[in-house]
Order: C-alpha cells, then structure tokens, then sequence
C-alpha cells in the first residue's frame, strides 16, 4: 500500500521540487550574494572609522612604494614626507566598494545559475527525507 502511496505522490513532489526549487534557489542565492556585499562592504567602513591611523599608513606606503621606483634609498624619507603633506588622511574606500559592487555583479549570474539547478534537488531531498523519517517512525509505532 504505501509502495504505491509513493509512487503516486512521486510526480506531484517533483512538479513541486522543481516550482520551488528554481524559485526558492534564485531568491536565497540572491539574499547570499546581497548579503555577502554588503558584509564585505561594511567591513571595509568599519576598517576606515575604526583605524584611521593604520589606514592612513598602509594609503601612505601603497602610495610610496608606487613613487619610489627605481629612485635611490637616500630618497625615501623626502619622499615620506612630501606625501605626509600632500595627503593629511586617508580618503574614504571608493575604490574598495567599487570593486566589491563589480565581483557581486560579476558573481550574481553564476550564483543565480547554482540556485537554479541546486535548489530543485535540495527540496526534492527535503521533503523525500521528511516523508521516509515520517514513515519509518510510523512503522515503528504500529510494531
């Protein structure tokens, strides 16, 4: 009896795996990307507001270096120091978020694609799993 209780119900949790599936995987993998930016995003702020001072010099030694080149050594503390004074603090992330933003857009296809083919087997696995827990506890009632 539930042998064909199974096979019955079979097309109907397919049709529904799949509706859903596809639907719930691109909504959640949406929701993971926007999340994932916006962590991203707020962590790169909170680096900014937090440690000015350690921001400020690793801005300033990124800028260094690109000065350098190949000037001499003996140049390095002029060289410091006109940069001190050219920038009094480290400006805002722009570039940093710009960039995050770019690899989200960037990733959102494929995560979309993922959700689209992952999410019909997930919730197939679910509710199959649900349904063969159910019957094995009921199975083990009636003994």
């Amino acid at each position: 009896m539930s042998r064909s209780k199974s096979v019955i119900l079979l097309p109907a949790v397919l049709v529904w795996s799949l509706f859903y599936g596809v639907i719930g995987g691109l909504f959640f993998k949406l929701l993971s990307v926007y999340e994932m930016w916006l962590m991203s995003n707020r962590h790169h702020i909170r680096q900014w507001k937090r440690y000015p001072t350690r921001h400020y010099q690793q801005f300033t030694t990124a800028i260094l270096i690109g000065r350098m080149g190949d000037k001499a050594w003996s140049t390095l503390p002029v060289t410091r120091n006109q940069i001190t004074q050219q920038y009094a603090r480290a400006p805002f992330p722009y570039l940093v978020i710009m960039c995050n933003t770019l690899l989200a857009l960037l990733y959102l296809p494929i995560a979309l694609l993922s959700g689209a083919f992952n999410g019909p087997s997930f919730v197939f696995t679910q509710i199959w799993q649900h349904r063969v827990a159910t019957r094995s506890s009921g199975i083990g009632l009636q003994s």
